[in-house]
């Protein structure tokens, strides 16, 4: 096994941390989908597996990455073992372990993100590896992964190939990066329509949350004209809830108050991103 630290135009990594890996390649800065392209084409191994700097794998995470490619599967996908210990970290981790639920039952998938990713080396060259025209750590590897599934190939969930992250530690961060998800996601759903109806990972529950977020909160300003309608449209939003808050009952009970407010922040950020996608039109 040969491991890449493949750099975006940075400075050298300290000694301590270039000693982990075998190759060090380093280019122009142009983004994610860039330095990893560069890091997979600068070796020949028939599988190539990803993870981002911000993660770290757990034992035989390789091992399990690999064994599910060389049985039926062109790429894999494995999982986020743990995101912090701060309140948001803690709801954005059963964020993820509700998705993930969807892909275990699902079978066949339609995203390998890169933070856990692996492919066959000849199904990247096939397509080309990773669109340089993504300059943003954002929706390079949903691309990637449309493309392939597109093509034919097939991404097996593998969730015992787990990868420790630190998830975004603010409210405001976490805001911030669901915004921009938001409008990355209408950008790319224009190259791929039919993945606005179902893309195997975005539960549908979550769709709803966003149209009605925006409503819910708009409709506070007229409390005295409708008083009723902020405790309908609430009681509406907790019920679509209901998916995520069996997740967190059974993951982490303890963020299971915080839920439905989690939830309005969630949707509301990707609706907000999504009408910002939709006025820019294109990248």
């Amino acid at each position: 096994m040969t491991i890449v630290l493949s750099m975006d135009g940075m400075e050298d990594p300290p000694d301590d941390i270039a000693v982990l890996a075998d190759i060090c390649v380093n280019g122009d800065q142009a983004g994610p989908a860039s330095a990893r392209n560069r890091g997979w084409l600068s070796v020949t191994s028939q599988y190539i597996l990803f993870t981002d700097s911000d993660c770290i794998p757990e034992k035989e995470w390789a091992e399990k990455m690999v064994a599910m490619l060389k049985d039926k599967y062109q790429a894999v996908k494995g999982v986020y073992s743990s995101g912090g210990s701060k309140l948001i970290q803690r709801l954005a981790q059963v964020e993820f372990e509700e998705r993930y639920r969807l892909m275990k039952r699902a079978g066949t998938i339609h995203l390998a993100d890169t933070y856990s990713a692996g492919f066959r080396r000849e199904w990247l060259e096939k397509l080309g590896g990773f669109d340089e025209s993504f300059p943003l750590p954002e929706h390079e590897d949903v691309d990637l992964s449309w493309r392939f599934t597109r093509a034919g190939g097939q991404i097996g969930f593998v969730p015992g190939a787990r990868v420790a992250h630190v998830h975004r530690k603010s409210w405001v961060a976490y805001f911030r990066m669901k915004y921009r998800r938001g409008q990355w996601r209408i950008m790319l759903i224009r190259r791929f329509p039919a993945r606005a109806v179902k893309d195997g990972y975005t539960p549908q529950s979550l769709k709803l949350q966003m149209l009605l977020s925006v409503p819910f909160l708009l409709s506070l300003f007229f409390l005295s004209a409708f008083p009723l309608l902020p405790a309908f449209l609430w009681l509406l939003f907790v019920l679509l809830t209901l998916p995520l808050l069996f997740t967190s009952i059974a993951t982490d009970p303890f963020t299971l108050f915080f839920i439905p407010f989690f939830a309005l922040w969630r949707g509301t950020a990707l609706f907000l991103g999504a009408i910002q996608g939709l006025i820019r039109g294109g990248r």
